[in-house]
């Protein structure tokens, strides 16, 4: 069901952003109602070539842009800046994750459009933040991960750093970025006036590391890598089993005792080394051998019943493709369809949250470079002779 009336119909966004954290800023706005045009220059944004590529088009270029029109500009050229110039004039949202300094030589920082449109709000998305030492410095995913120590802790004792598996540091700043800019919005209901919005992977990582920054500050605990168990809680961690690997999340004592009940070691119970969490924490090592043996015996699929019925936490290990085959995903709407006569048939993850039951819309696919260069220019007012001589002065480029 779709959220009726969409909350950002109405809104424009000017999405500069390339990769990830700022096109999934910008594609979540456009989820909730919001026009999207995306400015990119001739080679595009870099994850257009990223395999694996569908029609010469890499996926996960697919999957973080759609319901965006896309316009092509020379944001070097003066002749292209004030196109982008006049586009931002006409414009509720401007998103950007240049390096520091960028976005002012080519005379589109915040205080050159807050003096055309003075309601704009501009939101700047960086990996280390826009003042500081690491101001300029370029950074990935990756880099921060490394930087914030989220490496350090990632992955098996025995084994080195590790990265996440997932670029959660650039996927949770898109969402920040798209929760800052609504209130920007929210607060410009209020005051007739934009703002300057400011994220950072390194503020995301932070935010997100707010257990672990505690626990250094008020003990010193410096995390350490314990594979996929839980620094706090024994057992809560992934097990080996004779077809795969089950998750078991026992996290307190009540789920501990239906575990050991439900596969026979009760005996485990009244063991005194085992008798609270913080014994099984304090024993951790020789408790989670006796486990291992015990379930490694059993397959995935005869420990998930017996476990659910007992009220016990529990998954399989899923690889992707297991996942988005089991019918939750489906039943929750969290999957999306899309049918667009040259790319076909589509499914993409849809918006990820509900507003009174009902999700965002997805509208058309990600726009192929400079597919919507002519319309978007017209929309402004342009005529086709001032289109066409920006055209062949290469400022813009496109259909």
């Amino acid at each position: 069901m779709e959220i009726q009336p969409l909350p950002l119909e109405g809104i424009r966004v000017l999405d500069l952003s390339r990769v990830l954290a700022g096109p999934y800023c910008a594609m979540l706005l456009s989820m909730m109602g919001a026009e999207v045009i995306k400015v990119e220059d001739r080679s595009g944004d870099e994850s257009r070539m990223w395999p694996p590529l569908s029609r010469e088009v890499g996926s996960p270029f697919m999957g973080m842009n759609l319901n965006k029109r896309g316009i092509v500009v020379d944001l070097k050229s003066p002749e292209g800046a004030e196109v982008v110039k006049d586009l931002a004039a006409r414009s509720d949202v401007l998103v950007e994750n240049f390096k520091t300094g960028t976005m002012e030589r080519f005379g589109l920082d915040y205080e050159a459009l807050k003096a055309v449109n003075p309601r704009l709000v501009y939101t700047s998305i960086s990996a280390f933040g826009r003042t500081g030492p690491k101001a300029a410095d370029p950074g990935y995913e990756a880099l921060v991960q490394a930087y914030t120590g989220v490496m350090d802790m990632t992955g098996h004792p025995d084994g080195p750093p590790a990265r996440c598996g997932v670029s959660f540091l650039d996927m949770s700043t898109g969402i920040s970025s798209a929760l800052a800019t609504v209130s920007a919005l929210f607060r410009r209901e209020r005051t007739g006036l934009g703002c300057r919005v400011e994220a950072s992977l390194l503020q995301t990582s932070l935010g997100l590391l707010t257990v672990q920054v505690s626990n250094y500050f008020q003990d010193d605990v410096v995390p350490k890598r314990i594979g996929s168990a839980h620094p706090s809680v024994v057992p809560y961690q992934a097990f080996p089993t004779a077809d795969g690997s089950i998750f078991i999340a026992a996290a307190n004592q009540n789920l501990w005792e239906r575990l050991c009940r439900t596969i026979g070691m009760e005996r485990l119970i009244d063991d005194p080394r085992f008798k609270s969490n913080a014994t099984r924490v304090q024993h951790r090592e020789e408790l989670l051998p006796l486990l291992m043996d015990e379930l490694s015996k059993r397959h995935t699929g005869d420990l998930l019943e017996p476990l659910r019925s007992a009220g016990v936490p529990c998954a399989p290990v899923n690889n992707l493709a297991q996942m988005l085959a089991d019918a939750q995903p489906e039943a929750i709407g969290a999957l999306a369809e899309l049918d667009d006569p040259e790319f076909g048939a589509m499914r993409l993850a849809n918006l990820p949250f509900f507003l009174d039951g009902g999700r965002g819309l997805v509208r058309q696919r990600a726009p192929k470079l400079g597919e919507h260069t002519r319309d978007v220019l017209a929309g402004l007012g342009y005529d086709q002779a001032r289109i066409d001589a920006l055209l062949a002065q290469g400022a813009v480029e496109g259909d």
